[in-house]
């Protein structure tokens, strides 16, 4: 009864000598590299700092409340809260040229040497908040109501620009 087992049994024993002269025997493909090695460029670093970060905040009504940081590579990191153009967590690619563009209408409206604050006092107003970050530091200006009108074609732009990078259209 065990003569049948071990025939079987010694047949594989047998055999596996021979396995790895199979393996050896196709041709060898030294042409290409091994498959842990990768040709492409590793990606860069996520930049740390935004160059521009704008922001709505809420209201008693529907104001949108949301904020969009702008970076230098032309990411933009979007937080929508509230009556948001779009409510949630976002991170989209816009054209790094845009974001220096923005940056030039910034500085040709003299943002560095505008007021921090531009309020009347009213504590039921929105605010809109706009930040940039230079080599020489960091400028907020908040603006709860008024501010010059050179600021505030800034912020109408800023809205603009988070709506198209949002896919957002206007229905005006």
């Amino acid at each position: 009864m065990r003569t049948p087992l071990l025939l079987p049994l010694l047949t594989l024993v047998l055999s596996l000598p021979s396995l790895p002269a199979c393996k050896a025997s196709r041709p060898a493909t030294a042409a290409q590299p091994p498959a842990t090695t990768t040709t492409v460029a590793a990606p860069l670093p996520k930049q740390q700092e935004p160059v521009l970060a704008f922001g709505r905040t809420s209201c008693f009504g529907t104001c949108p409340d949301y904020t969009a940081r702008f970076f230098a590579d032309g990411r933009v990191e979007y937080e929508g809260r509230k009556h948001a153009p779009v409510e949630g967590n976002r991170t989209v690619k816009i054209d790094p040229a845009v974001v220096q563009q923005l940056l030039r209408e910034a500085d040709q409206i003299g943002f560095s040497q505008l007021r921090d604050v531009y309020s009347k006092g009213a504590v039921d107003l929105p605010s809109t908040i706009l930040s940039i970050t230079t080599a020489k530091g960091t400028k907020s200006v908040r603006v709860d109501e008024g501010g010059p009108e050179g600021l505030q074609k800034l912020f109408v732009r800023l809205d603009l620009e988070v709506n198209k990078a949002l896919g957002v259209v206007a229905d005006k």
